[in-house]
């Protein structure tokens, strides 16, 4: 009489973990991703508020502050947060002042007040997206 075949049949298990790891990895930088973007637009709604605003007509700093997509360098992701092209080149004026005006910073202050709420935040949303995940 013949034996029965109990068990399960493991082929394929090594590329079905493989499929894990990487499936795993790509929700991983998701999660990095938004929570740097978010983290990001704390920063830029700091600035938004701390700028300070003419009267001319034309387009202000405080309008063209935007959060950059998630870009990375050796090894390190990184959102870039401030004023686009279009008024980029006036922050300089506010931010460390002119022969003929004060200086008025609104980066460095934006990010020395918020740098541990951000932190805090970017920590919350990846613990809260590790447990949902």
């Amino acid at each position: 009489m013949g034996r029965k075949k109990t068990g399960v049949d493991l082929d394929g298990s090594e590329a079905m973990m493989a499929r894990i790891r990487l499936k795993m990895e790509a929700a991983r930088s998701r999660l990095e991703n938004s929570s740097l973007r978010a983290g990001g637009e704390i920063f830029a709604q700091a600035q938004r508020e701390t700028v300070i605003r003419s009267d001319a007509r034309h387009l202000h700093i405080q309008d063209n502050i935007k959060v950059s997509g998630v870009r990375s360098a050796d090894g390190m992701k990184f959102v870039l947060i401030g004023p686009g092209k279009k008024t980029g080149w006036r922050t300089h004026f506010l931010e460390f002042g002119t022969k003929k005006m004060n200086p008025r910073p609104f980066i460095y202050p934006s990010f020395h007040e918020n740098k541990d709420r951000v932190a805090q935040f970017m920590a919350s949303e990846m613990k809260k997206g590790l447990s949902e995940g």
